[in-house]
């Protein structure tokens, strides 16, 4: 079986991970290094494949679809930063973006592999 995982989902679930320790922003380049490790232990823990929704049109839609929980930003080398709205709580973001996950991938997010890719140390 395959399943996809859209940046949406990505740059929530990093946010929810990375809030705690203060920040409220991400780069896309850790969000491919974040991803590629929540595909991989989804792989090794339950067999299936993941697809990465991660291009350019992906990150528009997110824009668009998820404004009231994302803005995104360029940093000086012209890298995409992806933010949580000032007033948006973890809270509202995990209700919104983990309550139909299934277990299997809210694990997979929150694995030490996944949470090492964000600069944080489990």
């Amino acid at each position: 079986m395959c399943m996809f995982i859209g940046i949406e989902s990505l740059a929530a679930n990093a946010l929810i991970e990375v809030e705690k320790t203060g920040k409220r922003d991400v780069c896309f380049e850790t969000l491919v290094k974040y991803g590629s490790k929540v595909a991989k232990f989804l792989h090794e823990q339950t067999g299936e494949e993941a697809i990465l929704l991660l291009s350019k049109k992906y990150q528009q839609s997110m824009i668009e679809n998820y404004s009231n929980y994302f803005e995104v930003k360029l940093d000086k080398l012209g890298q995409r930063i992806f933010w949580l709205k000032d007033g948006v709580t973890i809270d509202e973001l995990s209700d919104y973006f983990r309550w139909a996950m299934s277990m299997k991938v809210i694990k997979a997010f929150m694995s030490p592999e996944a949470i090492m890719e964000l600069g944080i140390t489990v």
